[in-house]
């Protein structure tokens, strides 16, 4: 603790020096005085000081002696918690400008440190960007090879050290290709990141290709110390035919304070069209004497890529340590904007977490917050409580104690979950718009602090069973838009029941085989994020079509949907960091409230299990198939209270917690008696124990109107619905 014998000496000079400018005691009592400190300094050098620590700060106590009187002087010094912030960035080595002959040289290695990889690093994938040697001529029928350089020990290893893919073969209709090689998943941790990554060209229409650059995608997860958030929203448009317009520079003054350390920035860009890919890089003010500098005062991150087909990006840079030390304060922070298949792109939000020593936080507060609020003042500080747990609290929570701490949750449904909709995005292709971070911001401001984000995986995963690297970080770009608002986030596999997923004994062989390999995935992309995010092994299982879809099933099928929960649990406890006690949720056939369904469950022996329910009910008044739009009687009040008594015995009574997370009544034109049963819905489950997420689709009127936020707007449709969430929730 040299901070605290440090702090403790000056404290201790200064008290010294105010007793002698007062006057106060003879000369004989200074003297003493004077030596004892001496004396109790000299002992703390040599022997530790005591030390109590604390979760938020840690406290030192030296103890100085008179002749006369006993003083102690304590000391704290604040500790930031922490969180577990993931990012998913391309960094792309280009100017290769290497020419591989097909019957000469015909390979070329790169070095992966040139893509500023660090040790825990997740690398996904790589695109390698090449052209026919004149630049015009076909690359026709292209044939080539990937390898990588991976531990001495790694088991799937092809020769001593070094893994080599099976060789690829793809038709180019033209003299331009971007060949992607996703790293296949048993292999992502043991890759040497001291080592090469290959590309090969063994045949195509011509005789000499031209490698241009490779593309590097990788995911980054970090604990950073954390004492507050600040976001604005500059609308700034780059263009990067542009010299004077490719970049975006902001005063750091306006999202932390002087005494702030930056720890991540977060950049949300949006465009018209397709970004294809996105070229650009960050950068930030730096000392004149910081050894990072690339520039004089200032440093920038090498060239940042993403391949993708979406119109909007979320990108996030978690700051070195050797620049986050050297960052002038008082200076920019900078987007730069080098390509894309657009012409220009606007910068929607950028968002930072910061640290510093005394845990207050800096609020960037608006013109029209000024006018409410005489005293604000930009770049204001105060200290901020919050009922976000840190990754230490909700990691220690049991699972109880996880539901327990779960108001109300919403359903992000219709967007990562749409599949068969005929459209290159299939986000989208159910009619509602790109989810953004503002959705979740609403859904927070309205007092929810949980969601579930449903996500389909079927169309996006290839014959060997890997997951799209693109749809694999839009959803982890998703879930960190929650995340990053303090939300529980459940994480699901849904409407797979649609695309592959069949729950008979003849199928389970196969089923078990796509549906570990996906968790296996999704566990690897997440399992460094704290206990708030949750997984749920698959939605809705059941035999689609057949006559017991809807009515409990089957023995057969209920063994096997049992089996495949197993199958759940154990890839993702077998994936390891934080997944090891993750908190799972399993249901039954259907995630129906049938008894026959209920009563067939086999709970996974394991300590962190929650079951999930499905109740619209009565479905007279909650579906479209009747016209019954009245709530409210005795007995429907008793239908509902039978349901969770049902749940309550079954489980809660047993120490395995549930939830509803999904529940809902469409639009019919019944507001007020639609207002009368999501109260007494949620009231009278949150008397047996259980916690409710609502169902929302998105639409507010038509067919399945389950819709409450208007996602245009971030508005609610119905705000009184909501109003009455919260009290029940309350």
């Amino acid at each position: 603790m040299k901070y605290g014998k440090k702090l403790a000496a000056l404290l201790l000079a200064g008290v010294m020096a105010v007793a002698s400018l007062t006057g106060c005691g003879t000369n004989t009592s200074e003297t003493e005085s004077s030596t004892a400190v001496e004396t109790e300094l000299s002992e703390a050098d040599e022997t530790s000081a005591a030390e109590t620590e604390a979760p938020a700060e840690e406290t030192t106590a030296v103890k100085t002696e008179t002749t006369t009187e006993e003083t102690t002087i304590t000391t704290t010094v604040h500790v930031s918690p922490t969180e577990s912030v993931s990012s998913v960035l391309g960094m792309e080595i280009s100017d290769i400008d290497a020419l591989l002959d097909r019957d000469a040289t015909n390979s070329y290695n790169a070095k992966l440190s040139n893509f500023s990889l660090e040790e825990g690093d997740v690398i996904q994938s790589f695109t390698f960007v090449v052209y026919s040697e004149d630049g015009s001529s076909s690359l026709s029928n292209y044939k080539g090879g990937y390898g990588i350089s991976v531990s001495e020990d790694c088991a799937s290893a092809t020769d001593e050290g070094w893994y080599q893919a099976s060789d690829f073969e793809e038709s180019v209709n033209s003299a331009y290709a971007e060949f992607t090689w996703n790293v296949p998943t048993e292999i992502q941790s043991e890759i040497d990141i001291t080592g090469e990554v290959m590309f090969g060209h063994w045949w195509s229409g011509v005789q000499t290709v031209r490698l241009s650059s490779i593309v590097c995608t990788f995911s980054r997860t970090e604990e950073v110390p954390v004492d507050g958030t600040n976001s604005v929203s500059p609308g700034s448009v780059l263009k990067h035919q542009s010299d004077s317009e490719k970049t975006a520079t902001l005063p750091l003054s306006d999202l932390i304070g002087s005494e702030d350390v930056l720890q991540t920035v977060t950049y949300e860009i949006s465009s018209s069209g397709s970004l294809g890919k996105f070229t650009g890089a960050f950068g930030v003010s730096v000392d004149g004497s910081a050894d990072c500098a690339t520039d004089e005062n200032w440093y920038q991150t090498q060239n940042v890529c993403v391949i993708t087909d979406a119109s909007s990006l979320t990108l996030t840079w978690i700051i070195q340590d050797n620049v986050k030390a050297s960052i002038d304060t008082s200076g920019d922070l900078m987007l730069g904007f080098w390509w894309s298949d657009q012409e220009s792109i606007i910068l929607d939000r950028v968002s930072v977490r910061y640290s510093n020593s005394t845990g207050t936080t800096t609020q960037t507060v608006s013109d029209s917050d000024n006018s409410d609020d005489e005293d604000a003042s930009d770049g204001a500080a105060a200290s901020v409580e919050s009922d976000i747990p840190t990754a230490d609290e909700v990691n220690a929570m049991s699972s109880a104690e996880i539901v327990d701490a779960i108001r109300v949750g919403w359903n992000l449904g219709n967007s990562l979950d749409s599949y068969d909709t005929g459209t290159s995005d299939t986000e989208t292709g159910w009619g509602n718009p790109k989810t953004t971070k503002a959705m979740f911001e609403a859904v927070q401001d309205a007092g929810f602090n949980a969601v579930r984000i449903p996500v389909t995986w079927g169309e996006h995963v290839s014959d060997d069973g890997t997951i799209d690297a693109d749809w694999m970080a839009r959803v982890k770009e998703v879930v960190d838009y929650a995340y990053d608002c303090g939300l529980f986030v459940i994480l699901n596999v849904h409407h797979d029941d649609y695309l592959w997923l069949t729950p008979t004994s003849d199928q389970l062989e196969s089923d078990q085989a796509i549906l570990t390999k996906i968790w296996q995935q999704i566990s690897a992309e997440f399992q460094a994020y704290d206990h708030r995010l949750i997984f749920e092994g698959m939605n809705e299982p059941r035999v689609v079509g057949s006559a017991e879809e809807w009515t409990g099933g089957t023995q057969e099928s209920q063994d096997v949907i049992n089996q495949l929960f197993q199958a759940f649990v154990d890839t993702v406890r077998a994936s390891g960091g934080l997944n090891a006690d993750r908190i799972l949720i399993v249901t039954s056939y259907a995630q129906s409230i049938e008894k026959n369904a209920v009563s067939a469950v086999e709970v996974p022996d394991d300590d962190h299990i929650v079951v999930s329910i499905h109740s619209y009910a009565p479905w007279d008044f909650c579906g479209d198939d009747s016209d019954d739009a009245d709530w409210g009687t005795d007995a429907d009040q008793a239908e509902l209270d039978a349901n969770f008594q049902y749940l309550e015995d079954t489980f809660v009574s047993k120490g395995i917690p549930v939830l509803i997370d999904e529940f809902g009544a469409v639009n019919k034109d019944n507001t007020a008696d639609r207002v009368a049963w999501y109260s007494y819905y949620i009231s009278s489950a949150k008397s047996h124990g259980i916690k409710c997420f609502v169902w929302d689709n998105g639409a507010s009127s038509g067919s399945s109107s389950f819709g409450l936020l208007d996602r245009e707007t971030c508005t609610w449709y119905y705000p009184e619905i909501v109003e009455v969430i919260m009290e029940a929730a309350s």
